[in-house]
């Protein structure tokens, strides 16, 4: 029997691996708010991609609608939206379900756990370029996505390796892996770092990179991540950081932060679960990181802004 998987949010990235799934026959429900049902329900459910263009007419419900336990719950929402997506959700949570969060950072885990208990949350992580445009529909560029999850424990468990088989899709590739939390820092270091540099310099990775000591200053935020990382006992291996700088210090890249997107377009942004909680870690150690305190100063200032903006 299929396993029945809802995925909480159909944006860019729940919403693109989700309609793979589904497409490839996997029984998936979107958990989405009222307006975006609506949305889905008029028009569907949309890829453009470099994979493959899709639309399916997602089976969808909204949180009052939820009457059972499912399987697996994917949950792909934003980290500052993670308390009201867990009320919504929690009726979807029985004895053996299992929650795999593709959030950013590692504060999550901590939330989740309390809220469901241990045995109930995996890790996850996912890499994807996608956005969703004016339309609602979802456009994904770059390379083929990738979706891992696993045990945090490392271990191989069975049910794990059922849920790849549950996930497996053409459009994107599944990995269960055993060493998932290091997958997650490993991520972490290279959004706050990218995060990190895009929104103080507000610009593309090329454009940093193209300027008198652009790449010395990439690398010195890399190192202050990798150091943070490593104070916590999961530093990165080499290939780990030759990859992120080789990505971050590209003359002629045009690729962005999504932090720094949504600060661009005056939206919130997560700069507490990326940058702050990195911070926080780092005083915990003992460790300088003046870029990151300069980044969490930064974002600390906009939100500040937002807030007034909000209120007057």
């Amino acid at each position: 029997m299929n396993s029945r998987i809802l995925v909480v949010g159909a944006g860019a990235v729940g919403g693109y691996f989700g309609a793979r799934m589904a497409s490839a026959g996997h029984d998936v429900t979107f958990l989405v708010r009222p307006r975006r049902h609506a949305q889905l329900l008029a028009e569907g459910l949309s890829l453009r991609s470099t994979i493959g263009d899709a639309t399916i007419s997602p089976t969808m419900v909204t949180a009052q609608d939820i009457t059972a336990p499912y399987d697996i719950v994917l949950l792909s929402v934003k980290a500052y939206s993670l308390d009201a997506a867990m009320d919504d959700f929690s009726p979807a949570v029985g004895p053996a379900t299992r929650i795999i969060p593709l959030l950013n950072g590692m504060l999550h885990l901590d939330l989740l756990t309390e809220r469901f208990g241990q045995n109930a949350v995996m890790g996850g992580t996912c890499f994807i370029v996608s956005k969703l445009d004016k339309e609602g529909r979802i456009i994904q560029s770059g390379p083929l996505p990738r979706l891992s999850f696993g045990e945090m424990s490392g271990q191989e468990i069975a049910q794990a390796r059922q849920i790849e088989k549950a996930f497996s899709s053409p459009g994107f590739e599944t990995i269960c892996s055993q060493h998932i939390v290091q997958d997650m820092w490993n991520k972490w270091i290279l959004l706050a770092s990218l995060g990190s540099i895009c929104c103080l310099m507000r610009g593309t990775v090329g454009e940093i990179a193209e300027q008198p000591h652009g790449t010395d200053f990439t690398c010195a935020v890399i190192r202050e991540c990798a150091a943070i990382a490593t104070a916590e006992g999961h530093g990165p291996d080499a290939k780990t950081i030759d990859d992120t700088t080789r990505l971050l210090c590209k003359n002629g890249s045009p690729l962005t932060s999504s932090m720094f997107r949504d600060l661009s377009q005056g939206a919130p942004v997560e700069a507490h679960q990326i940058i702050g909680d990195l911070v926080a870690r780092a005083r915990k150690h003992g460790l300088e990181t003046p870029l990151l305190d300069l980044t969490n100063l930064n974002l600390r200032v906009y939100e500040l802004q937002r807030r007034q903006r909000a209120t007057a």
